[in-house]
């Protein structure tokens, strides 16, 4: 049965002025956003949510005011052919939604500064992390743009760097610290983040391989909920010195000094909550496509060997099309998350490798001290086809629990297009999931659902303007039966 009706309306304008010889101008890309809408019903379509930064409501009708302002690097090349080897850039983000939810949002807020290939920033910034087709997948496993940036200081080399034969191998990476803040159950807690990817070939080759990893954890704080359990925690406070940072940063088995005591919890498990996955994969240029493939294996607890062994993972082929007549770029898109190191494939039991963890089930993005699991103000950090809890329909949520979801033994696939008919952009998505809860819910019968989106853009070249119509779908019994459109309009100068 179809619940909702949703209409919005969007106008995006952007434009810059110079002021510098030496760099643009510090308001060298002005974006100004106003908005009206209206839902007439109390749930938006997944799709029209999903990846949006959290900046789309839950529930509707809303109004929402968009403003934003942006300096990129200086582009501009030496007389050697070199970019400069320092530079400064920022961006800044507000939104403001009206309606059931009133949010007042800053999504990006960040200055940022390069030095030859290193580049620091500090505040809030959209990112997306792991190997992954950006534009059109359903997004990365452990960071995929569902919730809105956390605060961090991170120090990185976020392109690739030839290390090795110019071009033959190549590497980027990160290292950052963050702030979850107040929480709904936990306040005053870390991120600590870090990856590390390489690229074997060149990119005027034929093939190129990657590979990476991915590490996260939440660490420190405190909970009101567990104040009085001791075995998480010493008052309500999760562990937090040096002793512990270095735990968390370097997570390998380290001798506990004689003078320090932690929780029963912390001694027997990790310090802090780690996750994150193991990345792997390739392209080809062919002729008719560019063929991207990669796939993701998440982890938690340090269960590496049933990780990579293991058929659970996000992946992802994306295939970016030489002839763009009809359709540019297809992606597929697979996630199955079912086993969580409770189980190895017949491939890797044939080569004797046991399941050293079996039974310790990983139990994806939930934790056991950090009640709201791998999520930021309400929304999933990661994968949004893990659907949080509090985003199931009334009859199907854990009600009385805290827990992040109960729905991470998933299987779902994807499939998504974009492409241009004449002088009209459209974008198609869909996705089924089905699920049998967790496994300490676990469900009689298996769940599923099914959301689409078609979005059309419908340009005004005369008077530099871009519009867009969305539609969006929902069928299931986990997300529930939604429909919604919405309309922009955007403008540059």
């Amino acid at each position: 049965m179809i619940k909702i009706l949703h209409i919005t309306i969007f106008i995006v304008c952007s434009g810059g002025i110079g002021f510098s010889a030496y760099a643009q101008s510090i308001l060298s890309g002005i974006r100004y956003q106003v908005g009206a809408g209206a839902y007439v019903s109390d749930k938006t379509p997944f799709w029209l949510r999903a990846n949006q930064y959290g900046l789309v409501p839950l529930n509707g009708p809303f109004l929402t005011l968009q403003g934003a302002a942006y300096k990129d690097y200086d582009s501009t090349m030496t007389a050697q052919g070199r970019k400069k080897m320092f530079d400064i850039g920022y961006g800044a983000q507000a939104v403001i939604n009206m309606g059931k939810q009133a949010q007042f949002l800053l999504p990006e807020a960040y200055l940022k500064m390069r030095y030859g290939a290193f580049e620091f920033y500090a505040g809030r910034r959209k990112e997306i992390i792991g190997l992954i087709d950006t534009t059109l997948s359903a997004g990365s496993y452990i960071w995929s743009g569902n919730a809105l940036p956390i605060p961090k200081i991170q120090l990185a080399i976020p392109n690739y760097v030839s290390i090795l034969g110019k071009g033959l191998i190549s590497i980027k990476g990160a290292f950052s610290h963050g702030w979850f803040g107040k929480q709904p159950y936990t306040e005053g807690y870390y991120l600590h983040q870090k990856w590390l990817y390489g690229k074997i070939g060149r990119d005027s080759w034929m093939f190129n391989f990657y590979g990476g990893i991915n590490h996260q954890v939440q660490w420190g704080g405190y909970s009101e909920s567990f104040k009085n359990n001791d075995i998480l925690t010493k008052n309500g406070f999760f562990s937090a010195d040096p002793f512990v940072f270095l735990n968390v940063v370097v997570p390998v088995y380290w001798k506990i000094p004689a003078s320090k005591e932690y929780t029963q919890y912390e001694t027997l498990n990790r310090f802090g909550n780690h996750l994150g996955s193991i990345d792997i994969g390739f392209s080809i240029k062919t002729k008719f496509a560019d063929i991207y493939f990669y796939r993701q294996s998440p982890y938690e607890d340090g269960q590496m060997p049933e990780v990579i062994l293991s058929m659970d993972g996000n992946y992802s082929l994306s295939l970016d099309l030489k002839n763009k007549r009809y359709i540019s770029k297809i992606n597929f898109g697979y996630l199955d998350t079912r086993r969580q190191a409770g189980e190895l494939t017949q491939f890797a039991k044939w080569l004797g490798k046991k399941e050293t963890h079996y039974g310790e089930v990983q139990n994806y993005l939930n934790h056991g001290q950090y009640s709201e699991g791998w999520s930021y103000q309400n929304n999933g950090i990661g994968t949004p086809l893990i659907i949080a809890n509090q985003d199931l329909t009334k009859d199907v949520q854990a009600s009385d629990s805290q827990i992040f979801t109960i729905d991470n033994f998933v299987q779902a696939y994807y499939a998504a297009a974009t492409g241009k008919i004449g002088k009209y952009n459209y974008l198609l998505k869909s996705s089924f999931t089905s699920s049998t809860g967790i496994f300490y819910l676990p469900r009689a019968s298996r769940l599923s659902q099914f959301s689409s989106q078609f979005s059309l853009g419908i340009p005004f070249a005369k008077y530099n303007i871009e519009s867009k119509a969305n539609i969006g779908f929902d069928s299931g019994n986990l997300y529930g039966n939604n429909i919604g459109i919405s309309f922009f309009i955007l403008k540059k100068w």
